[in-house]
């Protein structure tokens, strides 16, 4: 460890302590046209996000908004990014008016995103001394009631760990998670999300990855054959949940980013990705992979399921040209509560590993 690693070590450490939460009010409630946006990306047939007929029968008030929807109501806005990632092209004219030192906009300091935030520090410090690029790997989404059309949420932050500098496949780096407590107007919890992203420096000697190349890329439709019906039996342990196919296209990976608000050039700047991560092309958000893991149980469960938990980590990457397949296996069950495992695989191997809890009346 070098003199510079320790000190970097320690100044990190030092924001973890500060412990500061940041609290940032999402710019529009939950509305109709961005669960269609949700939906149609991930391919969701689930009526409940969309119907309010359907929603009733299943005895909620109204449309409800996918729970593994819920970070992308304050996710960062693209002046925002550009702020803070201006290596990345074609973020740079999105940027407007003055800006704080610490480069964030001023609509961001008014939002808890200026210079005395000690999770933006952290973010700032390890960029500044190399690990610039960004990869999710875990998110855990703990559901305390389902957001529901004309909520309008707060979300409050506070980086909970930073690791010690790890070596990984991608490269050195740092992994940061960050505790978000999602709440209504009335102050009431509606989720808690632990987020881990690793922070990592590509090796300087290894070259721009090749264009993926397919022989035959599959055609660009987001699902095969995923519906949404009520179960005919109560769940057992060993129920298996009905096998899902995504097809990576070009048009998935890009669709399911922007309908999870995230704009990290990774999941659509194909040229960009190659050059700066040294990864073949773009691919699929650890949001869009959250929706389709909380997918495969409330295909299974039908619309009356209400996700409790999602708990996953990222494994081989998604990139286009590529086909994931999901499935699902039943670990325990008491009277309306299950819990599953559910597994995603790709031609590099496991994508994702995930338990999910749901109420599943039967």
């Amino acid at each position: 460890m070098t003199t510079d690693t320790v000190e970097l070590d320690r100044m990190l450490q030092e924001c973890v302590v500060e412990g500061t939460a940041s609290v940032v009010r999402a710019r529009h409630a939950v509305n109709a046209p961005m669960l269609d946006l949700w939906a149609d990306a991930l391919g969701d047939p689930n009526p409940v996000y969309r119907d309010a007929g359907a929603a009733a029968a299943t005895g909620r008030a109204g449309i409800i908004a996918p729970p593994t929807m819920i970070q992308a109501w304050t996710m960062p806005r693209l002046p925002a990014l550009a702020a803070t990632l201006p290596q990345v092209p074609g973020y740079a004219p999105y940027l407007g008016g003055e800006t704080a030192n610490d480069g964030s906009p001023p609509h961001d300091r008014a939002n808890g995103k200026g210079a005395g935030n000690p999770a933006a520090a952290v973010h700032r410090l390890l960029t500044a001394h190399g690990y610039a690029a960004r990869a999710a790997t875990r998110c855990r989404q703990e559901y305390h009631r389902e957001a529901a059309v004309g909520d309008h949420l707060t979300c409050e932050s506070v980086i909970t760990t930073v690791s010690a500098r790890k070596r990984t496949a991608l490269g050195a780096g740092y992994f940061v998670t960050t505790r978000m407590t999602f709440r209504d107007r009335d102050e009431a919890d509606v989720a808690t999300v632990d987020w881990t992203v690793l922070c990592f420096r590509t090796p300087e000697n290894q070259p721009a990855a090749a264009p993926a190349t397919l022989a035959d890329p599959p055609q660009p439709t987001p699902a095969s054959g995923r519906t949404c019906r009520p179960l005919t039996a109560a769940p057992r342990v060993g129920d298996r949940t009905p096998v899902t196919t995504i097809p990576i296209t070009p048009t998935f990976v890009i669709a399911t980013a922007f309908a999870t608000q995230d704009f990290y050039a990774a999941h659509h700047d194909a040229d960009w990705t190659r050059t700066s991560l040294r990864r073949p092309g773009i691919f699929t958000n650890i949001l869009a992979t959250t929706g389709l893991v909380g997918g495969v149980v409330t295909d299974w469960g039908g619309p009356a399921s209400r996700l409790l938990e999602v708990d996953l980590r990222l494994l081989a990457p998604n990139h286009t040209g590529d086909t994931l397949t999901l499935a699902g296996e039943v670990t325990a069950a008491h009277d309306d509560e299950v819990a599953l495992d559910v597994t995603g695989t790709n031609s590099l191997g496991p994508h994702v590993q995930a338990t999910v809890r749901a109420h599943v009346p039967s």
